[in-house]
């Protein structure tokens, strides 16, 4: 979280002959900060949040419900989550923690303890530089359409790293380090994982252009189980500009050129891209698409890498100050790259498909009501381990 310094009484108090040097832009940027340091001094102090989530899945198992009829289930899960920021002088600390517990009522054996931590820092120098150091725990049971089989995994993953960034008008250094490990259970350690990525690059801003990043980025992971080691060498450009105040675009394009230790597994060589555009150009209606073309080291089912594209729009209308609503769909194609003499598999590719609606009503400053549902599919490219379901869930949170 980067710190904008100033306020709206000081932008209210400039001069008249200074605004009109500085321009619209320069000004509305100002007013944007300064919204961000007010968000920023609000979120200080210990916040609590205790929720209760009740899902239907009407496939638990994932199963073809074309050949066998699937099971249903309702899933009970009471969280509580604990956030607490203080300021250090200039810098931020944060600490945030949630604990669930993910409560199967017919299929017990399935329930299992959600996890998820992080803390981080905000450490402020100079001008305009920061460094954000952070770590971050999290532990979840695994979706068996990932398994394919009806065997339970609880996948542990763990992150440090940090970012760096002098961001200010005209040219500045970026770059960063992250180191991820990921856990599984006895029969699944063939996937388990630990990768290093390290980012550098130069960034330009410009009010009127917006933000211009020009990177490059190594990812080196490896599957000690099955002595596998996946590198990706990113050459990428990445815009953000608010186009207007009710229009953004964050467009992220990268060379993506990958190999592997497996000569079976392969390489790839082409484009990777992260691509949103946003806007609020018809009142109370927030549109958004996104397109994305990434490669995925950590899959439960290649023993390579996977190369996955996706889609999602989505619509966001506000019904009163109290009431949301909105509509979105995701399509995802995945193609897996992996060695057969190191784990036979069948799948080399997969679609998967969701729709859904959800609906928000806040009740007071304290508690709100959320209702999502949604339908998925998923086919792959043998026919096996084909799926599809609905998820209808009914989430409640009380903010302390």
């Amino acid at each position: 979280m980067v710190m904008a310094l100033g306020g709206a009484s000081i932008v209210a108090n400039v001069p008249a002959v200074l605004h009109a040097q500085e321009g619209d832009s320069t000004i509305a940027q100002k007013r944007v900060q300064s919204a961000d340091e007010q968000r920023r001094l609000r979120e200080y102090g210990l916040h609590l949040t205790a929720g209760l989530d009740l899902l239907y899945d009407d496939n638990v198992y994932r199963v073809d419900d074309r050949v066998e009829n699937p099971k249903d289930d309702l899933i009970v899960t009471p969280s509580l989550e604990a956030t607490y920021s203080m300021p250090v002088g200039r810098h931020d600390i944060l600490l945030r923690g949630k604990i669930g517990y993910d409560r199967f009522v017919s299929e017990s054996q399935r329930s299992k303890l959600r996890l998820d931590t992080e803390v981080k820092a905000n450490i402020r120098f100079g001008a305009t530089c920061l460094i954000t150091p952070r770590a971050a725990y999290r532990q979840q049971r695994a979706d068996y359409g990932d398994i394919n089989s009806a065997t339970e995994n609880l996948q542990k993953f763990r992150t440090i790293g940090a970012d760096f960034t002098c961001e200010r008008p005209g040219l500045f250094p970026v770059a960063s380090y992250q180191r991820d490990t990921t856990r599984n259970a006895d029969q699944f350690d063939y996937a388990d994982q630990t990768s290093d990525t390290f980012m550098g690059g130069v960034g330009y801003s410009k009010p009127s252009l917006g933000t211009l990043t020009a990177y490059f980025e190594r990812v080196n992971s490896r599957r000690p189980a099955l002595g596998i080691e996946n590198r990706i060498n990113s050459y990428g450009l990445r815009f953000q500009r608010s186009v207007s105040p009710i229009t953004q675009i964050d467009a992220d394009v990268r060379w993506l050129d990958v190999n592997s230790d497996s000569a079976v597994v392969g390489g790839y060589n082409g484009l990777g891209w992260k691509v949103a555009l946003s806007t609020a150009a018809v009142p109370r209606l927030k549109l958004t698409a996104m397109t994305e073309r990434a490669i995925i080291n950590d899959s439960l089912i290649a023993s390579g890498f996977a190369i996955d594209t996706s889609y999602r729009i989505q619509g966001e209308f506000s019904i009163s100050e109290l009431t949301s609503a909105g509509l979105y769909a995701e399509w995802d194609r995945r193609k897996f790259r992996q060695d057969a003499a190191l784990r036979p598999y069948s799948i080399t590719a997969d679609r998967n498909r969701r729709f859904g609606a959800l609906l928000t009503r806040k009740l007071s400053e304290r508690f709100d009501l959320s209702l999502d549902a949604q339908h998925y599919i998923r086919r792959t490219d043998t026919s096996v381990s084909n799926y599809s379901g609905t998820q209808v869930t009914l989430g409640a949170a009380l903010h302390f």
